[in-house]
Formats: structure tokens, C-alpha cells, sequence
């Protein structure tokens, strides 16, 4: 097994899937279809975890197939600390997403770019090379783009596919010039692999470049991550853009793999130097997400608004530096997606059977619908840090963090919690236990509780948040040495470590 080259195996498999739904003519055989490929796709993650060695530093499992003439870019795949958790959470949110989605929304078009979209995002956390990161960056977007624009005929959608565009484009550019300078670098000091991240590391960037570079960078994260004032895009995708993708879209945190990556690794001085404004930041983006959240009436939105909240905490704890910060983000990105992801598969389950998701025209939904109103309180205070869950570790570590680094500014974060379980609390209150708007009582009456395809898939990520708040081990030893690795680029860069010196 170990000499299968399951990291390409990843990649090009949805991709097949998404290109074999073009001869299925049955609807109910393109659910089974994608179904099928999306089982296989999570099945070989498990074989690269099953193979990945947490005390081995650097990337495993490594594959170089081929170099692009004249341009110095490699195809080449490995997994590390960060991406061996996020490949298998890819998979299951797809898996998921396919299995529970409602079958209205998941046609031929919409299953194709969520396979298409988790092949881009699988490669995107496999690349080894910074051209080829750029490369399956811009086509994780793509396929979500042209389906938002070939829907794109009502205003609300127009709108969507505008701000969408307008923001992707502007994190997507700030990547390009900084691939373009790295390779203009490379060039010139006539490296073999201009691109690749660990001879990056290794030859230093110049010391004239490297603010402008990490400046780039920066806006680049903030961007894919929607941290305010970049973070419109977010609330918007998930309210009006199309299901399945824009929810892996959202909570793949490609923006977070950039700074554990390339920018923390490539340039840890100018890192540590922001550190402060950056956590800054992030608390303002985290508490500012909650506020908004609590202010909102549809529940896509508020689900939109706490994603916004979940990204300025990841970004904090990054910033801290220190162990139990870096590791309490990483591990909070994995409980984030999985909870908000089948918080939002109610959401999604809740709409299609009332045909709206706004909360003043539900209400009493509990009678109806008791498994509805049961996995909705679950995943919405899974989402939150609830005591047992993988959150609550994740955010316990984020606190500790904060605590070492910086006491006072623990009370965002706090405070944050706070508004986050009284913004569910609210939510849950109005879907289910308040009166049925006027003139939508009879709607209420006739709703349907959850289908056993559902119930599977949102209790799978209710147990699996659960087992990981039980028995968090296991998930912090796979990014033991990763987390350490980061900590140690961040310590030393004052004293001016390897990726610091002077070209």
C-alpha cells in the first residue's frame, strides 16, 4: 500500500467521479454516483492516515511526477502535520454533503462542482510547490464561480456572484505576485525548483522582498479566511450560493494551510513581528462575527456570521506564537468544520421543508419535527465549545493560550462564547419552541421530520465532535511535531533562523 501513490489517487479520483456524472442520465443513480465516489475518496485518507507517522518531521508520503518546461514548477505531493487532519475532513463534509443534502439541490451540475471542488482541495493541501498551491488555489474557486454564474438570474444570486467574484479576485491576485517574485528569485539565483516550499525554506527569501512579500501574503489570508474588513463574501456564499460547494468552500480554511504553510515557515520575522496586531485582529474579527450573528433573522446568515467569528479566533490563536494557542487554532479549524457544516445541513434540511430559513416566519417547528430540533441544538452548541465536544478542547487551549501570552485579552474571547451561545440560544427558540408566524402555521403543520439519510450523516458528525472532545490525544499528537516546528520558526526568528538570512 505504501507504494500506491494515494496522494494523486486523491486528486484525480473526484475529479473522474465529477467527469463520470456526465453520462448518468438518472437522477437517482447521480446521487449514488457521487455517493460512491465520495466514499472511496474518504476511504483512501484513511489509508494516508493509517501511513502517516506523527514523530516523522516534514512531509510524507512524497510523489514528484513531473516538471512544467521553462517554468520551473514541480508536481509534487506530500502530507504533513497540518494537511494529514484536513484531507480526511474534506472527504467526510463531501461525503456528507452528498449523503444528507436536499435532492432538489443537489443536481447533476451542483454534485460535479462539489467533486470538483474537493478535488482542487485536496490537491491544494497536498502541493509541495508553491506555483502548484497557486495552481489548485484558483481552481478550488472556479467551479463554484461558474455554477454561481449560470444560476445567476435571479438579483439576490447576481449580487452573490459580484461580491464572490470581486473578493476571490482579490485574494487571488495578492498570491500571484507573491508566486511571480518567488519565481523571479528562484530564477535568478538559478535554483532547480524555484517554487518548492522546503528549498524555499531553506535558500531564504531577500531581505528587500520580504516585507512587501509577507504584506501580500497577509491579504491574500485574510481574504480566504474573511477576517473583517474582508469578510462579506462569507455570510453571502453561504445564504445564496449553492449548497454543497460554497459549504466545503467555506470551511476547507485554505487560508489558514497559507500561514502554517508558506507564511509562518517563509517568513517567521515579519510574523513575529505582527503577531500582536494580528491577534488584535482576529479578536476584533471574532467578536465583531458574534455581533453580527446575533443581529441576524435568516439562519444561513447567522451560521455565515459564526463562521466569520470561527476565522478571527484561528487567527488569534496563530498569532500568539505559542504552543497551546497554535495547536488550540489547529484543532478548533477541524471542530469548526465539522460541526458548522452539519449545523448547517439542518439548516439546509429545515428550508427545504418551509421554504424559508428566515427565523420571524418559523416557529413551533418541535412538534413536527423533534429529531430537527434535537440535532439543531446539538451541532449548534457543538459549534460553540460545549463541554464533552472537540470545540470545547479546542477553544480550552485557545483560552490557555491567550491566558500565557496575553491575560487581558482573554475577555474577547469570553465574551465572544458568550454572544455565540445566546445568538443558538435565540435561534433555537424562534425555529422551534416560538408561535408559528402569522399565515405560516399551516406550513408549519405539515413538516416532515428528518429522513434516516440525514439523521446518519448529521449523527456522524455529532459523534465524531463528541469522540474527539473525549479523546483529544490522538488529533494534538498527529500535529504534535508540525505545531512545534511552527513554535520553534517563531521563537527564532529574532535571532535570525534559516528562512531569516539574506539571499
Amino acid at each position: 500500500m505504501g507504494t500506491l501513490p494515494l496522494l494523486s489517487l486523491l486528486v484525480v479520483l473526484p475529479a473522474l467521479g465529477a467527469a463520470a456524472l456526465l453520462q448518468v442520465r438518472q437522477p437517482e443513480r447521480l446521487r449514488r454516483v457521487a455517493l460512491g465516489v465520495a466514499a472511496l475518496t474518504l476511504a483512501v485518507t484513511g489509508g494516508v492516515l493509517l501511513l502517516f507517522q506523527p514523530s516523522a518531521v516534514g512531509p510524507q508520503l512524497e510523489e514528484s511526477w513531473f516538471r512544467v518546461p521553462g517554468l520551473g514548477m514541480v508536481y509534487r505531493l506530500g502530507v504533513d502535520g497540518m494537511s494529514v487532519l484536513a484531507l480526511p475532513l474534506i472527504a467526510l463534509l463531501t461525503l456528507g454533503l452528498v449523503a444528507a443534502g436536499p435532492r432538489h439541490d443537489l443536481d447533476r451540475a451542483t454534485l460535479g462542482v462539489l467533486l470538483l471542488t474537493e478535488s482542487m482541495t485536496l490537491g491544494f493541501f497536498c502541493a509541495e510547490d508553491l506555483a502548484l498551491m497557486l495552481v489548485f488555489f484558483v481552481g478550488i474557486l472556479v467551479p463554484v464561480g461558474q455554477l454561481i454564474w449560470r444560476s445567476a438570474k435571479a438579483p439576490s444570486e447576481a449580487r452573490t456572484l459580484r461580491t464572490f467574484r470581486a473578493y476571490m479576485v482579490a485574494g487571488t491576485l495578492p498570491l500571484l505576485l507573491v508566486t511571480l517574485g518567488v519565481g523571479v528569485a528562484g530564477w535568478s539565483a538559478g535554483a532547480q525548483a524555484p517554487f518548492g516550499l522546503r528549498e524555499l525554506a531553506e535558500r531564504g527569501l531577500p531581505e528587500s522582498w520580504r516585507l512587501p512579500l509577507f504584506a501580500l501574503l497577509m491579504l491574500a489570508v485574510c481574504v480566504r479566511m474573511a477576517v473583517v474588513p474582508f469578510h462579506s463574501w462569507l455570510p453571502v456564499l453561504v445564504a445564496r450560493g449553492p449548497f454543497g460547494a460554497s459549504v466545503l468552500l467555506v470551511n476547507a480554511h485554505a487560508g489558514l494551510y497559507l500561514l502554517v504553510r508558506v507564511v509562518i515557515p517563509l517568513l517567521p520575522e515579519e510574523w513575529s513581528r505582527a503577531g500582536s496586531a494580528l491577534g488584535a485582529l482576529g479578536l476584533c474579527c471574532a467578536l465583531y462575527g458574534s455581533v453580527l450573528a446575533m443581529a441576524q433573522t435568516d439562519l444561513r446568515r447567522v451560521v455565515g456570521f459564526l463562521l466569520v467569528s470561527q476565522s478571527g479566533l484561528l487567527l488569534t490563536g496563530l498569532a500568539l506564537g505559542n504552543t497551546q494557542g497554535i495547536a488550540g487554532a489547529l484543532l478548533q479549524s477541524v471542530a469548526a468544520g465539522i460541526a458548522l457544516t452539519g449545523l448547517l445541513l439542518v439548516v439546509r434540511a429545515i428550508e427545504a421543508r418551509t421554504g424559508t430559513a428566515d427565523m420571524a416566519r418559523l416557529g413551533g417547528l418541535v412538534r413536527r419535527a423533534p429529531r430537527l430540533a434535537a440535532f439543531f441544538f446539538l451541532m449548534g452548541f457543538a459549534s460553540i465549545g460545549f463541554p464533552g465536544t472537540l470545540s470545547f478542547v479546542g477553544e480550552d487551549l485557545l483560552l490557555h493560550g491567550i491566558l500565557g501570552a496575553h491575560p487581558l485579552v482573554a475577555l474577547p474571547l469570553l465574551l465572544t462564547t458568550a454572544i455565540n451561545g445566546v445568538t443558538l440560544l435565540r435561534s433555537f427558540h424562534r425555529t422551534f419552541l416560538g408561535t408559528p408566524a402569522h399565515g405560516h402555521a399551516p406550513v408549519v403543520e405539515t413538516v416532515e421530520d428528518m429522513l434516516p439519510r440525514e439523521r446518519w450523516a448529521v449523527f456522524a458528525l455529532f459523534f465524531l465532535m463528541v469522540v474527539g472532545g473525549l479523546m483529544p490525544g490522538p488529533l494534538l499528537r498527529l500535529r504534535e511535531s508540525h505545531v512545534e516546528a511552527l513554535v520553534g520558526h517563531v521563537a527564532e526568528a529574532p535571532q535570525g533562523g534559516p528562512a531569516a538570512r539574506p539571499d
